[in-house]
């Protein structure tokens, strides 16, 4: 064997020295234990406080406070969440009606909302970004179900059970006070129960939360590619735009008989 062949020999074997050395030299680590404990949050906790850490805090606890303090609108009145309907689920029904009717160049039937989708109530006069925030604290998205009637009236059942819930002007209920469902119009009609229809409502819901199990059985489920509080803010902006303030009003589209 040439000195040069040996030497390449050499060479490789070291190589492959070397790399088996730097692989055994490698750690890897993992969790092994854990432990928690609690800390109460009283005025000694701040006795020992960490300026530099509060600082940099405060700075951008500022900022936020000045984005969240930007009126985008007025509204008329003050809105609260409620059952059978309220001014704010009206409200916020309506307006997720027409998103729908924009994705659906008008043919979208009606809107399902939860109440408790709603965390706050809407201030009658200036209306800030951070209105929106307290009103819609959840990232929920909209999507576009499409439900056959036999399961819109499972649903319209289940409205019932808890004595109404946000849906927009397009339907009408009449519900019973011990929870029973009377009769449902959509846009004026009786719900055929073998129809396809188009329905707008949060992600959230149509993963069958809050009451909503069957809406799992869509036929499909579509997103808007929106959330509702982007949709919110658009509208307000919009209408302050155009020189009108934001209003609702309670019109019997759930109504509770003897």
């Amino acid at each position: 064997m040439s000195k040069e062949k040996s030497m390449k020999k050499r060479l490789f074997f070291l190589f492959i020295i070397l790399l088996t050395i730097s692989a055994c030299k490698q750690q890897r680590y993992g969790v092994t234990s854990m432990r928690g404990e609690r800390i109460l949050l009283d005025g000694g906790f701040d006795k020992n406080r960490n300026t530099s850490v509060v600082r940099l805090v405060d700075h951008y606890k500022q900022q936020i406070d000045r984005e969240m303090s930007v009126i985008i609108g007025q509204s008329s009145q003050y809105m609260e969440k409620g059952r059978p309907e309220s001014l704010l689920t009206n409200l916020t029904s309506d307006l997720m009606k027409a998103e729908g009717d924009k994705f659906t160049n008008d043919n979208c039937d009606l809107a399902l909302m939860n109440v408790d989708g709603h965390r706050a109530s809407l201030p009658k006069g200036d209306i800030t970004i951070g209105n929106m925030y307290e009103i819609f604290s959840f990232e929920n998205a909209l999507v576009l179900a499409k439900l056959r009637g036999s399961v819109l009236n499972e649903i319209f059942e289940s409205y019932a059970k808890m004595g109404g819930a946000g849906i927009s002007s397009s339907a009408k209920l009449v519900i019973s006070k011990d929870g029973k469902l009377v009769s449902a119009l959509i846009n004026g009609q009786a719900v055929d129960k073998d129809k396809v229809y188009s329905v707008v409502t949060l992600d959230y819901l149509a993963g069958g939360n809050d009451g909503m199990e069957a809406l799992k059985k869509a036929d499909s489920i579509e997103p808007l590619n929106i959330t509702l509080r982007d949709a919110m803010m658009n509208y307000i902006k919009q209408k302050a735009k155009e020189g009108k303030v934001i209003s609702s009003v309670l019109d019997e589209r759930i109504v509770v008989k003897e």
